[in-house]
């Protein structure tokens, strides 16, 4: 069976096989796969019975991220989400949030990764009112898609100027802190212009 579907298709398929005893959910982006998402999803479906990941769809992702994001396409992110053991079924979500996907979904157990703070994740009340719970798993710095496009990046122009004497290193432990003052210049320029778009 085709293990990315859209919510009615899942809905219809729990309704007909029967939906599992204890249903995980999570969401993001995915935008080029690397060993925290594997850690982090693995470690979600640990938490029950089945693992639905809600993937935001290419527009979301652009509107999160900025222009030049993302750098796979949705139907690329979902079939990598899609093959991973920990994964069950995958549910594009074009919204900026997945609020409506949880609440059609009514998991049991909603995950997030990284610092949030449990009654600030999107869906949680949602979650906790009808008997389920909210997880927070950490995140590992070093393992992010900015540190491996980074890596990409420096090594992709390093070769098209065919210089062997350029700086790089192989994607890997201890790029976080590069990543990290990306992200948050690349935050600020987002957070900027969505405050032009607000004042239009």
């Amino acid at each position: 069976m085709n293990r990315v579907l859209s919510t009615e298709e899942l809905l219809v398929h729990w309704e007909a096989e029967g939906r599992p005893r204890k249903v995980v959910f999570t969401n993001g982006c995915f935008d080029l796969l690397h060993p925290g998402h594997v850690r982090y999803l693995t470690a979600a479906r640990g938490l029950g019975d089945c693992l639905v990941v809600g993937l935001n769809d290419d527009a979301g992702v652009s509107r999160l991220k900025g222009p030049y994001r993302p750098y796979l396409t949705l139907a690329v992110r979902a079939e990598l989400l899609a093959a991973l053991e920990a994964v069950d079924y995958v549910v594009p979500f074009s919204e900026d949030t997945p609020l409506e996907l949880v609440k059609r979904l009514r998991p049991d157990v909603l995950v997030k990764g990284g610092g949030y703070e449990k009654d600030m994740i999107v869906g949680g009340q949602e979650v906790v009112s009808w008997g389920g719970e909210v997880v927070v798993l950490p995140l590992e710095d070093d393992f992010s898609t900015t540190a491996m496009a980074l890596a990409i990046g420096d090594s992709t122009n390093a070769e098209m100027e065919e210089d062997i004497s350029a700086i790089f290193r192989p994607y890997g432990v201890g790029m976080g802190g590069r990543a990290t003052k990306h992200k948050a210049k690349r935050d600020k320029r987002i957070h900027r212009a969505g405050g032009r778009r607000g004042r239009k």
